[in-house]
């Protein structure tokens, strides 16, 4: 059976200054109602000079943390091109294996380009994969890169660059990016599906390529993507991997976790009627 996760982003981000003990009050609840197995931890640029307090407060629960989601900075530093920036990411790509490893993450979710440069100089990022993946291996951690937006290729296609050079190479397929570049149907049918392992779910509101509509992040049925479609090929293709929800219920007074529950509810459903 696929283990459901929720991401931490949900609920904790620069709305609500990322208060991570939001994690350590809601996620027990959302476990013990069998709504989900454990968290997605999305760790947040602001959170390296805080990561002893964080890792205390996320002790203080009985929330597996199978997975964590590295720090999105890390591919858009890589992007700007600079070898002396990119040594920095390295430096933080290390603090964030160190972290994973410390809260008992199996798998990392990883994007290896990003920001306005994104995947303009797409071999200059590739060229660090040896580095990244020397260092998830020697954390014990499974590197998965993500299908994030592109400029200039699209996620299924570099992708395929990556598999080509890389034929262990793992990944994680995140919905609403498919959507984004029109990629969904595509990507199931690609061989490179056995090398998916985990996937995130949220929708998205426009027509591919529509960059303002990247956000907000909306919740299964609130945009385009046939989400029956995609379980139907979740059971077709006997996907056997990981599922978190990504999509955000920030709330003026707090989380909204009646809306997260309904969700994380319609999501359990689903994948459980096509196991």
């Amino acid at each position: 059976m696929n283990k459901i996760y929720c991401s931490t982003g949900v609920m904790v981000g620069r709305i609500n200054n990322n208060d991570y003990t939001l994690i350590t009050k809601h996620f027990p609840s959302l476990i013990q109602s069998s709504l989900i197995y454990g968290a997605e931890f999305m760790f947040a640029h602001s959170f390296y000079d805080k990561l002893d307090d964080i890792y205390n407060e996320m002790s203080k629960s009985n929330i597996k943390f199978d997975i964590m989601h590295f720090d999105k900075e890390i591919g858009i530093m890589l992007s700007e091109c600079n070898d002396e920036i990119s040594n920095e990411a390295m430096d933080l790509l290390k603090i964030n294996c160190e972290f994973a490893n410390k809260i008992g993450a199996q798998k990392g979710v990883f994007h290896l380009w990003g920001g306005t440069k994104s995947d303009s100089h797409i071999e200059y990022n590739i060229s660090y994969l040896p580095e990244i993946i020397d260092m998830f291996k020697k954390y014990g951690i499974e590197l998965l890169i993500e299908n994030i937006p592109c400029t200039i290729h699209s996620g299924l296609s570099v992708w395929r660059m990556l598999y080509k050079y890389l034929p262990d190479i793992g990944f994680i397929f995140d919905t609403r990016f498919g959507a984004f570049h029109d990629e969904i149907k595509e990507i199931f049918n690609e061989p490179i599906w056995e090398h998916i392992k985990h996937i995130h779910i949220s929708d998205y509101s426009s027509h591919p390529r529509d960059f303002s509509k990247i956000r907000p992040i909306l919740h299964p049925n609130e945009g385009v993507i046939d989400f029956q479609y995609v379980f139907k090929k979740l059971k077709e293709c006997n996907y056997q991997g990981s599922i978190t929800l990504e999509s955000p219920v920030f709330g003026e007074t707090g989380p909204d976790i009646e809306k997260l529950s309904k969700t994380l509810i319609y999501l359990n459903e689903n994948i459980k009627s096509h196991d």
